[in-house]
């Protein structure tokens, strides 16, 4: 897939894999992260100094990283050097040698970045909040894995799931810039034709529909603030109901006029920031909101986020909410297509999740169909108390009460 610019002296390249954290089995938790920082440590063609003296000749931005669903390496450079660029991406999917010894080091990497984030109780309080809301299930896991699964994993381990799941019918490669369609292709075609041909279908389905109940889970840590995560159920990537599900989010936390910035930190002090954290999948979908505060205000907030989604099912929104967020929308789809990243996200999940390219002007079109009655349906549809899943990170005593969330 590309996109040709005239106006830019740019190319933004991307391979993306259907590999992502839940197509794991139970033993491999943490494996697609992993393997993604370990193809930088050797290919076929080039060891990891080569690799390092070629990413900085490129001068340019090379990067990668690990989603639910899909794996990306992805590279911004100049047009001319877009060539060199996309012989190292195809090498670091099609050839990488995963070395035993490299193998060891990176695994050292990765257990510092999830001690990391057992030190940031933000990140701690988002990765509680999915096993809580997607419990048992390979969507709710942390796409990291734990240290006892990274610590157990062996190149083998990796060298199956590359034959698994980095198959041809799992990998788009977009370029957006100065690049020329065929040059491009025809590269790529080349550059991948050793890849494994097909996989077995059964190893590679991803998950069904996580079972969503409600929850109320703390965490006790030694923090001067209380990490909450706050959310329900919501629609999968092409349920039309997302598109009010969008709305609604912005109205309630999509800004500096959303209801829940105005409650609770501009009438009220209690938090410095508060957002969305709202997900789309193939199979599922969550909205959730995120916020920390002081540990005697938690209860509090907690009540307030309760009574504001009450108020939405009962009330609805306004008709001056309603076309703020449709503009809010209508502008961030816009200026986003003023990033090549974007552009190049854009493209590559259109194919991999629709088959096919939806315009801007299909989702603004889309955007622009939601009525203000839809809003107040799908807060009635999420907000359910059966649904609520509350997690929390913060310097709880034994024998607190779990903070929770009341919408009934």
């Amino acid at each position: 897939m590309t996109e040709r610019h005239l106006h830019v002296a740019s190319a933004t390249i991307g391979v993306w894999i259907d590999a992502g954290s839940v197509y794991e089995t139970d033993s491999e938790r943490g494996l697609a992260h992993l393997l993604e920082h370990l193809v930088f440590k050797g290919t076929q063609k080039r060891g990891m100094t080569q690799i390092a003296q070629a990413m900085d000749s490129l001068g340019g931005q090379m990067n990668a990283f690990t989603e639910r669903e899909q794996v990306c390496y992805h590279v911004k450079v100049l047009a001319e050097h877009a060539p060199l660029a996309l012989e190292l991406l195809c090498d670091f999917v099609a050839r990488p040698t995963l070395d035993a010894d490299a193998l060891e080091l990176e695994r050292g990497v990765v257990l510092e970045e999830i001690s990391a984030v057992e030190d940031a109780p933000d990140e701690l309080a988002e990765d509680l909040f999915t096993l809580t809301i997607w419990p048992r299930s390979r969507w709710g896991r942390p796409i990291l894995g734990t240290p006892e699964s990274v610590s157990n994993l062996q190149v083998d381990d990796l060298r199956r799931y590359i034959r698994t799941h980095y198959t041809p019918q799992n990998i788009v490669v977009v370029a957006v810039g100065l690049v020329d369609h065929d040059e491009i292709a025809k590269q790529a075609q080349k550059l991948l034709c050793d890849l494994p041909r097909s996989s077995d279908k059964a190893l590679h389905k991803t998950p069904g529909e996580p079972r969503v109940k409600a929850h109320d889970i703390q965490l006790p840590r030694d923090t001067e603030q209380t990490h909450l995560c706050v959310g329900t159920r919501a629609y999968r990537y092409d349920d039309p109901r997302r598109f009010a599900c969008w709305l609604l989010d912005s109205i309630l936390t999509g800004g500096y006029s959303s209801r829940l910035f105005q409650e609770i930190r501009e009438k009220r002090g209690l938090c410095y920031n508060i957002g969305p954290m709202s997900a789309s999948y193939r199979k599922a979908g969550f909205w959730a909101v995120e916020t920390s505060v002081a540990p005697e205000n938690a209860r509090r907030v907690a009540a307030i986020i309760g009574r504001e989604l009450k108020k939405m099912k009962a009330r609805g929104v306004t008709r001056a909410e309603w076309k703020r967020a449709q503009e809010m929308s209508r502008i961030n789809i816009l200026l986003a297509q003023e990033s090549s990243s974007a552009q190049m996200s854009r493209l590559a999940r259109n194919e991999l999740l629709y088959g096919r390219q939806k315009s801007t002007e299909e989702v603004l079109a889309e955007v622009r169909g939601v009525s203000m009655e839809a809003i107040q349906q799908v807060a009635c549809e999420i907000f359910d108390s059966r649904l609520m899943n509350l997690a929390a990170v913060g310097p709880f005593a034994k024998g607190d009460s779990p903070l929770h969330v009341d919408v009934s």
